[in-house]
């Protein structure tokens, strides 16, 4: 396990350094030292390999954003600790962010199609997941009594925003250290 595991993480690297088309399976294998029959014993072949990235990334995410919130904390500091843990998530995976918006653009129809049906259905899930708590934090006073799925779009839209900037632009300091603003505007707009 722990060598796909270094198969994925040397996939996701070359993928974000280069076009999907350009990144051999050669290179692949030479990055982690092993040959180009072994690396087959894996993954079938290289959309294979993108896919199971885009696939354990993703699970990995919404993992963490849901045991962001097992802890008994205030409805605000579950919140801000979702914003972090999101946040992080992408800190610590900047390659995987810039894969994911550079090459949904690049890939044919059935590739698109492929990666689509697990991102929907993971989408869904996330979706769920946190118009539920908006739901929550409506329930407690948070929040206005808007659509659960309005407040999720502007919180998701701020995240997106962020990260967005910070991996592709750059930021001063660390992806995290972002939160509080983030948390701000959401929670209280820009009006003076």
């Amino acid at each position: 396990m722990a060598r796909k595991k270094d198969i994925l993480e040397a996939a996701l690297v070359l993928f974000a350094e280069k076009d999907f088309h350009e990144v051999t399976v050669d290179e692949i294998a030479e990055r982690v030292g092993l040959s180009k029959g072994t690396l087959y014993l894996y993954f079938k072949n290289k959309d294979d390999l993108f896919f199971s990235i885009i696939q354990e990334k993703t699970d990995v995410l919404f993992c963490r954003m849901r045991s962001a919130l097992k802890a008994e904390e205030s409805f605000l500091t579950s919140l801000e600790s979702l914003i972090r843990t999101y946040l992080q998530f992408f800190e610590d995976h900047r390659h995987y962010f810039k894969i994911i918006h550079s090459e949904k653009t690049r890939m044919d129809v059935s590739d698109r199609n492929r990666i689509h049906k697990h991102v929907v259905n993971s989408y869904h899930q996330y979706e769920r997941f946190l118009q539920d708590f908006m739901k929550e934090g409506q329930k407690q006073g948070v929040f206005r009594k808007l659509h659960p799925g309005i407040l999720t779009k502007a919180l998701r839209g701020l995240l997106n925003a962020f990260t967005f900037h910070c991996v592709f632009v750059g930021c001063k300091g660390s992806l995290e250290e972002e939160a509080p603003v983030i948390l701000d505007l959401f929670l209280n707009g820009v009006k003076a």
